[in-house]
């Protein structure tokens, strides 16, 4: 079967992203497969000139390649351009696009999981790194309300203040965990939770009214996602993320969203079996 797009990064190996998107290509009767490929910072040009010249209609990009592509791209979209990071390449006519899924895929996933309404919502965002930057760019462009919430308050402050420039259409701050109590949506964009049972906030802020989505996906259930049930919550975990990040790239290579429910069914047999 010829390959017709792939992941490229490193460390390579643990990523969902065949599985996902494998998932998809069945679904839609799409001949072709999609792999995983092993690159450094080293190897980022050779890399994409052969997976190119080799017909694939594009890549997803993960660490650390997702700054370096951009200099072998003869294109970046406004808000790949704003991130300063691609996670998603696509080929065409006119050459290579990059592109960032990252945010459209929370929000995407908080709408259909979650049932969030996003325009006017008041959406408290833990971290302040690229994914919490990603996020928050597709939550102002939706009209959500960002509260950036950080432990390094400076952090927070540097990601508030990147959106200066978008003017008043755009609602963005920086907060505290007690901001939390009316909010509509919580948002965990930091790594605290992964392969852990750290908590990013104090349990006792979690409401009955939030909807909780957790960016980290290992454990699926994070001990913040079990606090958010307990407390009456709505709870979206991140592979739902993850999954419709994947959706918007399979969109922009194919023209047309995939088949979530048969992504998912794939990640959750793929990340059961390497729990055996």
């Amino acid at each position: 079967m010829s390959t017709i797009a792939a992941a490229f990064g490193s460390p390579i190996s643990h990523s969902l992203s065949p599985a996902i998107h494998n998932a998809a290509f069945a679904a839609a009767q799409r001949s072709g497969e999609y792999v995983a490929v092993e690159c450094g910072l080293d190897d980022v040009e050779t890399t994409m000139e052969n997976l190119q010249s080799a017909g694939l209609v594009g890549l997803s990009v993960t660490m650390p390649l997702k700054e370096a592509v951009i200099d072998y791209l003869d294109f970046v979209t406004p808000d790949a351009d704003f991130l300063n990071a691609v996670n998603c390449i696509s080929f065409g006519p006119n050459g290579s696009i990059g592109h960032n899924t990252d945010g459209d895929g929370c929000c995407d996933a908080l709408v259909d999981q979650g049932a969030a309404q996003l325009r006017g919502a008041t959406v408290v965002l833990l971290g302040a790194g690229g994914t919490a930057r990603s996020i928050a760019l597709a939550l102002v462009r939706r009209g959500a309300h960002v509260v950036v919430v950080n432990r390094t308050q400076s952090h927070a402050m540097d990601l508030v203040n990147s959106f200066a420039g978008f003017g008043d259409e755009v609602s963005i701050s920086v907060g505290d965990q007690s901001t939390i109590a009316s909010a509509s949506i919580l948002i965990n964009a930091t790594s605290v939770g992964m392969n852990s049972s750290e908590m990013p906030v104090d349990p006792s802020v979690l409401h009955q009214q939030l909807i909780v989505l957790d960016a980290v996906y290992s454990p699926l259930e994070t001990s913040l996602l079990s606090a958010a049930r307990a407390a009456g919550a709505t709870v979206v975990d991140g592979l739902w993320m993850l999954i419709h990040q994947a959706r918007h790239q399979q969109k922009l290579w194919f023209g047309e969203f995939s088949d979530a429910s048969a992504m998912r069914l794939a990640a959750e047999r793929e990340l059961s079996a390497r729990r055996k």
